[in-house]
C-alpha cells in the first residue's frame, strides 16, 4: 500500500464526519475553508472541552488517554481521538457526540478511521469502539466489521480526490430536516438551489 509523506495532503477525521453526512457540507468546510457556528457546533464544542484537554487517568479497570492525535501513513490520515482506552490490554477508541444516541453512519466511519489509525500505531487489530452520546449519557458499541473498513477507506480516497480536485461543489443531501440543522445552511442556501431548480424544471415544459 503507498505510504504518505508529511508534505503531502492528510485527510482529517472530521471531514469523514462531514462527508458522508453531506459531501457539499465538507467541501465547504476543507475546500473552501469557510466554517459557520450555529448552537448545535457551540454547544459539542462546550460539552467537548473536558475530552480535549491532553492527560490520562484511571477509571476502574479503565485507563484513559485523552485528545491523543494519531497519523496513518498508510491511508493518509490526521485526526484526533476524543479518548482512547485501554482495558485488560485492549485499547480502542471512544468519539464523544452531543444528542441522544442514534445509528448515524458518519459517526461510526469516522471512529473506524481513528482505529485504523490506531491499528498502524499498535501494530495490532482494534475490533470495536465506542460512540458516547451526551444526551443520552449512553454508548453505543461499534464493531469494525471489514464492511465498514471498506467503506470508509473508500471514503477517504473521494475525500482526497475532491481536495485535488478542487471542482465546483459537489451534490448536497438537499433534506430540509437535515438541512436546517447544519451550521453551514445560510452559507449553502438548500432551499434557495431547491426552488431555483424547481422553476428551472417548470421553464423546460411551459
Amino acid at each position: 500500500m503507498e505510504c504518505f509523506k508529511m508534505n503531502e495532503l492528510f485527510i482529517e477525521g472530521h471531514a469523514i464526519n462531514a462527508y458522508v453526512y453531506c459531501p457539499r457540507r465538507c467541501y465547504y468546510e476543507y475546500v473552501e475553508r469557510v466554517f459557520y457556528h450555529n448552537v448545535y457546533t457551540i454547544h459539542g464544542k462546550l460539552l467537548h472541552e473536558h475530552v480535549d484537554e491532553v492527560g490520562q487517568e484511571k477509571r476502574g479497570e479503565r485507563q484513559l488517554y485523552r485528545s491523543l492525535f494519531l497519523q496513518s501513513q498508510k491511508l493518509g490520515l490526521s485526526i484526533r481521538c476524543d479518548v482512547v482506552e485501554e482495558k485488560n490490554g485492549c485499547l480502542y477508541p471512544v468519539e464523544y457526540k452531543r444528542g441522544q444516541l442514534a445509528n448515524w453512519e458518519n459517526n461510526q466511519m469516522q471512529l473506524c478511521a481513528q482505529a485504523l489509525a490506531l491499528e498502524e500505531l499498535i501494530g495490532k487489530e482494534v475490533p470495536f469502539g465506542y460512540l458516547f452520546f451526551y444526551g443520552s449519557f449512553r454508548r453505543q458499541k461499534v464493531e469494525f466489521t471489514t464492511e465498514l473498513r471498506e467503506k470508509t477507506i473508500e471514503i477517504i480516497a473521494v475525500i482526497r480526490k475532491m481536495y485535488q480536485e478542487k471542482n465546483s461543489p459537489p451534490s448536497g443531501i438537499d433534506d430540509w430536516s437535515r438541512c436546517r440543522h447544519c451550521s453551514m445552511v445560510d452559507y449553502c442556501l438548500p432551499q434557495d438551489r431547491a426552488n431555483l431548480k424547481g422553476k428551472v424544471l417548470w421553464e423546460l415544459f411551459i
